[in-house]
């Protein structure tokens, strides 16, 4: 499929194909989780009113490993890859069902990371093994960072849709086949499984799905060949991720401030904060998806070399910082106990 083609229109092959597959997959699986009792259910901590499929993250799984997997260019670092994605989306899978230690999905997470890097995905800044440990690090919090990301109908798959697009763009301005079908086959796919995930969503993504985007989204975005400086390239990086870096740093210092364990899942975050100011949960999904086209263009630009990065970031940065305290000082823990507030329509929400 992809042999002789050009990078757009590969792009454009796979990323049609990859939709109209999360298109047809996702009422299947949704059909299957619902037989065997695969359901996020209403509680303490969640904002949906009825038990709620799972297993979305499996169609988005297949189109965005499937596809790109039928080119008989598919080379080794490419294999490397996507054994890599399938030990995360595996991993997300097994805890959608079981609920894993948090140290063995950490130390999946690493390994994948570890097999990502053996395949040229890597921060390049020193020269030597402290890049290693970085990448391995990146990886792993934009991995998580995704999942955190999925707590609200659209949120999550409109993201990676806006991020996955950009991706796109970059890899077909720098003709990489590969990793423009890869990024394209994550888009379609996403696109496709948003058609259910829309507010009100009948089926989630689940960690299989989350875990997944995030792990595959961080990997092009490091494997794609920018035509700048390491730093500059390394910015362009942190622009396309900002939205999920952003909402993941908020939820984290939130929870530390107000004594909280950060592990423990709630309605804190961005998304959360964004409903309570009287947005519609489809309006904050749109709006965190603007703010992921906003962010994700820049990080081209900069990644081409079209502007400097101390004038993306800058401006970016200082914004991010304004919107950022007030959104941190939103109550939404009871004071003194450790619990969540009642949101605008989510019921009471507490954590033991």
């Amino acid at each position: 499929m992809l042999e002789g083609s050009s990078a757009a229109s590969t792009a454009i092959v796979v990323g049609a194909v990859a939709f109209v597959l999360s298109l047809i997959v996702v009422p299947v699986v949704r059909k299957i989780a619902v037989r065997t009792g695969v359901l996020d259910n209403p509680e303490q901590g969640k904002m949906h009113t009825g038990a709620t499929p799972y297993f979305g993250g499996i169609a988005i799984a297949l189109a965005a490993l499937l596809i790109p997997s039928l080119s008989r260019s598919w080379t080794q670092e490419a294999a490397f890859i996507g054994l890599a994605a399938i030990l995360v989306a595996v991993c997300g899978l097994v805890d959608d069902l079981r609920n894993l230690h948090p140290f063995i999905r950490l130390g999946i997470e690493i390994l994948a990371a570890g097999l990502a890097v053996h395949a040229g995905a890597r921060i390049n800044l020193f020269g030597n093994w402290i890049d290693v440990v970085l990448t391995i690090g990146w990886l792993v919090v934009i991995t998580n960072s995704f999942n955190l990301l999925d707590n609200m109908d659209g949120v999550a798959g409109t993201i990676a849709t806006a991020t996955a697009g950009a991706l796109v763009i970059a890899a077909i301005l720098q003709d990489q086949v590969l990793v423009g079908a890869l990024a394209a086959a994550v888009a379609g796919g996403c696109l496709g499984f948003l058609i259910y995930n829309w507010h009100p969503a009948t089926i989630f993504m689940g960690d299989a799905g989350s875990l997944l985007l995030g792990f595959l989204l961080a990997v092009v975005s490091l494997k794609l060949r920018w035509p700048v400086a390491h730093f500059n390239s390394i910015t362009a990086v942190v622009l396309i991720m900002f939205p999920a870096v952003f909402d993941t740093t908020l939820v984290v210092i939130s929870r530390v401030r107000a004594g909280r364990p950060i592990m423990v899942g709630g309605t804190d975050h961005t998304s959360h904060r964004l409903q309570r100011l009287g947005l519609s949960i489809r309006w904050v999904a749109f709006s965190l998806g603007l703010l992921a086209v906003a962010c994700a263009s820049l990080g081209v630009l900069v990644g081409r070399g079209r502007i400097h990065p101390l004038v993306a970031i800058i401006p970016l940065v200082a914004l991010a910082a304004m919107v950022f305290v007030p959104l941190l000082r939103m109550p939404v823990y009871a004071a003194g106990a450790g619990r969540l507030t009642r949101g605008i329509d989510d019921g009471p929400v507490t954590h033991s």
